[in-house]
Parts: C-alpha cells; sequence; structure tokens
C-alpha cells in the first residue's frame, strides 16, 4: 500500500452506487477528450468511478474522494462526492482530468 501526505491510499470497488453527473463534469469529458493523450470514454469513467486503482480522500473536502486509474503512464483522476450517509448508494461525480502532480511523483507508471 502506497502512503501520501494526505491520507492513506486504499483500493476498494463499488459496483452497485448510483452515478450522477454534474453539468461541470460533461463540459471538463468534452474537453478533456479533444486534448488528452489518452482516449478519455465513459466506460474509461465508469471504470475508474467503480474499480479504482487508487482511493485517496481530497484535501480540501472531506466529501470527496480522488478516485484514479493507471492508464498507459497517466494517472485519470474522477472526482466524486458521496451524496450518502453509509457513503456507498450514492455518487455524484464533479469533475475528471489527468493528473500531472501524481504522475510526476511516479504513482501511475
Amino acid at each position: 500500500m502506497l502512503l501520501h501526505h494526505y491520507r492513506e491510499w486504499v483500493a476498494r470497488e463499488n459496483l452497485t452506487a448510483k452515478i450522477t453527473y454534474t453539468r461541470h463534469f460533461w463540459h471538463q469529458f468534452k474537453e478533456q477528450s479533444k486534448a488528452s493523450p489518452v482516449p478519455i470514454t465513459m466506460e474509461l469513467v465508469e471504470e475508474t468511478i467503480r474499480k479504482p486503482d487508487l482511493i485517496m480522500q481530497d484535501p480540501r473536502n472531506p466529501e470527496r474522494e480522488w478516485r484514479i486509474k493507471k492508464v498507459a503512464g497517466y494517472c485519470f483522476k474522477v472526482i466524486v462526492e458521496n451524496r450518502d450517509e453509509n457513503r456507498d448508494n450514492e455518487m455524484v461525480v464533479i469533475t475528471l482530468m489527468l493528473d500531472r502532480g501524481l504522475r510526476r511523483k511516479g504513482l501511475c507508471e
């Protein structure tokens, strides 16, 4: 297990949660898909949400998680917010990105 200065990295699956996408997510999906060095598809987004390689707590917002998938040497990050008390039934997808900071740290090779 890798340690990060904010939280411990954790890998877990969530196969049954309801997923809702924000308007900002759709805007970013269109923009990131145009210029991305790796193909960004909805299949990749959903796989990253449901079966991430790494999960990290957002250091600025405790209700949000960074779900990260290693893709061709890049860190593909989807930020989700849990809107459910037991944190398993509903996730709101806020945004997505290829995270260069995590890549520079060598976490997605």
